[in-house]
């Protein structure tokens, strides 16, 4: 080979050197951007995970079966779930992201531990009699949001005030490890 070739053959290979180096990822690996649009329409939602209301769920999610796949719509649906689960006395239940796979399309699962349902262990009222104050939850109870927020209601309505109604919050005390919570009603 002659000198001006070798010369030519060294700055191609460095310049095409530099061109690998120049466009190799600089930090930490970065997930690939999902496949082109025909592969990125949802073709199933499923949920993985043990005594989940299933048509509850479904009927949350913003993600439809025929949907593009999106990205705040999948953790819109993530913490959506989550909370309707919290609602039902699971206080420890872990929704993390879905998993999207893709093949001929997107199929979306959501993973599902909903944990143990969490039972109310102690009722409290603070700032009322109990004489004069309905209370309509007690020790056992599933600690189910919405059962919650109607003892509050009915405190609020018995408890006699000057003034209307009283202002009653509800404070939760939760113990992971035994799946209790004590619920306090503060009236103000």
């Amino acid at each position: 080979m002659r000198s001006g070739s070798l010369v030519t053959f060294v700055a191609v290979v460095g310049i095409a050197g530099a061109l690998i180096v120049r466009h190799l990822p600089e930090s930490e690996a970065v997930a690939e951007p999902a496949p082109a649009n025909p592969v990125q329409q949802i073709r199933s939602i499923a949920f993985d995970g043990r005594e989940l209301p299933m048509s509850v769920l479904r009927d949350l999610l913003a993600s439809k079966v025929g949907d593009s796949v999106d990205s705040t719509r999948l953790e819109h649906d993530r913490e959506a779930i989550q909370a309707e689960l919290e609602a039902r006395g699971y206080l420890a239940v872990h929704v993390p992201a879905p998993a999207v796979t893709f093949d001929d399309g997107a199929y979306v699962t959501f993973a599902v531990d909903v944990g143990p349902s969490f039972h109310i262990r102690k009722v409290t009222l603070t700032g009322a009699s109990e004489r004069d104050a309905v209370v309509t939850i007690s020790p056992g109870d599933v600690a189910i949001a919405q059962r919650i927020e109607r003892a509050r209601q009915a405190v609020a309505d018995t408890v006699p005030r000057k003034s209307g109604k009283a202002n009653v919050e509800v404070k939760l005390h939760t113990e992971p490890r035994s799946a209790v919570v004590d619920v306090e009603l503060v009236v103000r």
